[in-house]
């Protein structure tokens, strides 16, 4: 996975000198991720049995805080036909090859019988995962070389979230959570939030971008050097950013870059569930429907390792939805158990010193 000694995947370690061009800003021991021959990180698919679902006492989920920056487009109205959409979407007006969307992901997975899809505030990141681009059903899941890792009628395969997967090795499991999250930010005009820790906790800005410098690998080190001279970022651009940072962090990253969620009552869409420890896992919650007794059920994005196409994962062909009852694990096909004192929120980046 990502470069720390500490997990298990095999680690790519540029070895390259630089030249004495460049200002070097920020110098740091770290690995980058692993390439193509890297062994996946994930434990070998287990088949969960159905999860149970028991009453859970407790509250709606609190609702997300707000930045005050306009939403970039509105969620559709439901019922209407599904329209692609560029600006709430970024990666939607890109070149990169992703399967093409014809759903929503509201649209694909109806609430179960008896529940509702819990309020989320308008324009929040709760409301964004709810809408994401779907691609069309019977799209298979497929790793960054074009292999298919699980097939369109696997058990545990509910859809494919309609985005690109990238050419490298660098999108995994860990990077799912980044990558919602960043293009979340730059959907709303946000790019001074934009900002990702290195395994070896170098802040990664999309500011330092921005000013034409670049992660450069130094041996075992990277570091911040002027590369280029300032310029706008495109989207297009913004992509490569990304992928810089998806080398340079790791699930052991996310950790000072989130802090636990101490109740699970106040569960909310975009929370996850960290395993830093091997074989590591990242499972994100892309939304919540709830019964007048309390009792939710999650949809659960992943992408494993190698890097594969993020898509939702469920507990057998019955049901898309698993069921949440703290404290009890969630049970899923591809990872040990999901424990609550693992769920986690991405707070504001550390501001630049």
């Amino acid at each position: 996975m990502r470069g720390i000694c500490a997990n298990d995947a095999r680690l790519r370690c540029v070895i390259r000198a630089q030249s004495a061009a460049g200002l070097v800003l920020a110098l740091l021991s770290c690995q980058g991720k692993g390439g193509s021959g890297a062994a996946p990180a994930g434990a070998s698919p287990t088949p969960s049995a159905a999860v149970s679902a028991a009453p859970v006492a407790g509250e709606a989920p609190a609702a997300a805080s707000i930045s005050a920056v306009a939403a970039a487009g509105a969620p559709p109205a439901p019922g209407t036909p599904f329209s692609p959409d560029p600006k709430r979407y970024p990666w939607l007006g890109d070149t990169r090859e992703y399967p093409k969307p014809d759903a929503t992901l509201e649209a694909r997975f109806p609430a179960p019988p008896g529940y509702t899809r819990v309020k989320v505030d308008a324009g929040s990141f709760a409301e964004w995962l709810r809408s994401l681009p779907m691609a069309p059903e019977g799209t298979p899941a497929k790793t960054f070389d074009g292999k298919e890792s699980l097939a369109a009628d696997d058990d545990y395969l509910a859809g494919v979230v309609a985005i690109d997967v990238g050419s490298s090795d660098l999108q995994q499991s860990s990077d799912v959570i980044v990558r919602l999250h960043a293009e979340y930010l730059w959907s709303r005009g946000e790019r001074d939030k934009i900002s990702y820790l290195s395994a070896t906790k170098l802040n990664m800005p999309l500011s330092r971008w921005e000013k034409g410098q670049r992660l450069i690998a130094n041996g075992a080190s990277v570091f911040w050097a002027v590369k280029s001279k300032p310029a706008e970022v495109d989207h297009a651009e913004f992509r490569k950013y990304l992928d810089a940072i998806f080398n340079w962090s790791n699930s052991t990253s996310l950790s000072p870059r989130s802090t636990p969620v101490a109740d699970p009552k106040h569960l909310l869409a975009g929370d996850f569930f960290l395993q830093s420890q091997s074989p590591n896992h990242v499972a994100v919650v892309l939304d919540l429907a709830e019964k007048p007794s309390g009792e939710r059920v999650a949809l659960l994005g992943q992408a494993r390792n190698p890097a594969e196409s993020i898509h939702v994962v469920r507990p057998g062909k019955a049901t898309p939805w698993f069921s949440v009852r703290p404290p009890v694990p969630v049970s899923t096909p591809h990872s040990k158990a999901l424990a609550w004192e693992d769920l986690r929120r991405l707070g504001p980046a550390e501001p630049e010193k």
